[in-house]
């Protein structure tokens, strides 16, 4: 069965009208007790682990509980309190684009809802309807679609809504994988290291970019989902940027010559359990560089709008470690979107052309 975006509500809303604008994501764990529930509220979804009853959610427990220490430590690794730095990140990037939604005459309210931890969408909505929301953009961090992130959360997110608040007005901006502020700041750390390492006449040979998108299982693309087609679109459109950039500075037959220059190159990481997850994985990927020759190498995240766990610890950390016990000589990481000046800008733009329409947006 194909799974396609769901038709999520479009409401045309009201610039008159005081707006909650509500970033949603999966969420992580606020502290170190929160980690097990968590990882059993995560890993208990049948969209994470598409098995049938009750193996997947059999399956899915055992996966927690067993992962639940080694995983409580590494979030301590990351942040002293153990708490993912992506909840902090969410509502700070939730408050400046409604800032900018208030310069654009767009009153709005900021606030973010979870998916498998706090906050959960009924308290924010509640929280929204005090501050005087009468309704709501909803907006998924996970720039490409997926009936396993997107879906699950906009379902859930929805649900909550129509419990606390039916009725209100809400647009729903269901995926957002090529809009040209995120395209233009994935692109930003991709030319400077590219610039830096060709001007220092480095070797393209012995250099190789590598873009990474988190892991999906392959039963869901097979199925139908399009997570593979708008993170390879996402993908295709960052490196067209620059090679574009790179190509205007006289670095165009450099950049050929690059692994990853002339076409580019897509790795995914974070599978779990035993069943088959999209590929190449990372790792093995920067091994197989690694062995050609590869000692300079640029990894750059295309999933992510905030630093976590991913990142900040598979990316910074452990991946580096592999990089470098393999012959990487020169580990670079893109970092993700966090507070990114020109994304925030352009998103709040492109927000308020689809949520509100382009004649708001024209006198932002």
């Amino acid at each position: 069965m194909t799974q396609q975006p769901c038709p999520y509500p479009k409401d045309r809303l009201d610039p008159a009208r005081t707006t909650g604008l509500v970033l949603c994501g999966m969420g992580g764990p606020d502290g170190p007790a929160a980690v097990e529930p968590f990882l059993l509220n995560l890993f208990g979804d049948a969209m994470i682990f598409p098995l049938r009853k009750p193996f997947g959610p059999l399956l899915g427990r055992f996966i927690a509980k067993v992962r639940t220490p080694n995983v409580r430590k590494r979030y301590l690794a990351i942040s002293p309190d153990g708490c993912t730095p992506q909840l902090g990140t969410t509502l700070r990037q939730a408050e400046d684009l409604a800032r900018r939604l208030g310069e654009r005459g767009l009153p709005t309210v900021p606030g973010m809802a979870m998916r498998y931890w706090h906050p959960y969408p009924e308290a924010t909505f509640t929280e929204l309807e005090a501050k005087g929301a009468e309704q709501y953009l909803v907006v998924p961090m996970y720039p490409q679609y997926s009936c396993a992130t997107n879906g699950a959360t906009l379902g859930f997110v929805l649900e909550g809504l129509r419990r606390i608040a039916p009725g209100r007005p809400v647009h729903v901006v269901p995926e957002w994988h090529l809009q040209p502020g995120f395209i233009a700041a994935l692109a930003a750390p991709v030319i400077a290291t590219l610039t830096a390492w060709a001007e220092s006449g480095a070797d393209p040979a012995a250099c190789a970019l590598v873009y990474v998108a988190h892991s999906l299982p392959q039963k869901m693309i097979d199925g139908g989902d399009p997570y593979l087609t708008q993170t390879t679109a996402t993908v295709d459109a960052v490196h067209a940027q620059a090679g574009g950039r790179l190509a205007a500075l006289g670095y165009g037959d450099w950049l050929a010559r690059l692994p990853g220059g002339d076409r580019p190159l897509l790795a995914f990481q974070s599978r779990v359990g035993p069943i088959k997850w999209l590929g190449p994985e990372i790792v093995a990927e920067v091994k197989r560089l690694a062995a050609a020759g590869c000692r300079q190498l640029h990894v750059q995240p295309v999933s992510f709008t905030c630093e976590h766990i991913e990142t900040l610890m598979e990316l910074d950390i452990e991946l580096r470690e592999d990089a470098e016990k393999a012959g990487i000589e020169r580990y670079q990481r893109g970092a993700a979107l966090n507070l990114d000046e020109t994304w925030l800008r352009s998103m709040a733009a492109d927000l308020a052309d689809r949520a509100f329409g382009e004649e708001v947006a024209a006198h932002g």
